[in-house]
């Protein structure tokens, strides 16, 4: 029953999120984010990461959250066990990892683990703000 849920939970989240592109389409993804100026936004996870279950769960699912991903960035899921390639050259280590990348494709930052669902929209605010040009992000959250 529990991993009814869960997979329901996941579903609904890929399905919700209708900005979400595949793995596959990192070209495209790159694409829209630089004709949009949207930030990229690349989400590392593996099935068997309980953090990345918890993250989805408890941030990713959060209904303002994917609304603000939809709007305002281009996000993409990219699950490491299918694409090993694109998580050496993005020298992820560890999951789940986020990184936000400027519309040229220019890293803003990386952050590996779990971000809380607070600081997750903090960090969205900084990237789709383009506060990064002016300010570390140390600093912004501090504000």
């Amino acid at each position: 029953m529990k991993y009814i849920k869960i997979s329901i939970l996941f579903l609904i989240l890929l399905l919700g999120v209708s900005a979400t592109l595949l793995a596959d389409d990192l070209g495209a993804a790159m694409k829209k984010a630089k004709k949009e100026d949207k930030p990229l936004i690349l989400y590392f996870f593996t099935n068997y990461c309980p953090y990345c279950l918890a993250m989805d769960q408890d941030v990713l699912a959060d209904r303002d959250i994917r609304t603000f991903l939809k709007n305002k960035a281009v996000y993409l899921r990219i699950n490491a066990d299918k694409r090993n390639d694109l998580t050496k050259f993005y020298s992820v280590r560890g999951y789940p990892t986020t990184s936000f990348l400027e519309p040229s494709g220019h890293r803003i930052i990386q952050i590996p683990g779990y971000i809380e669902k607070q600081d997750f929209r903090k960090v969205l605010a900084y990237a789709t703000g383009k506060h990064y040009k002016t300010i570390g992000l140390m600093d912004f959250l501090k504000k």
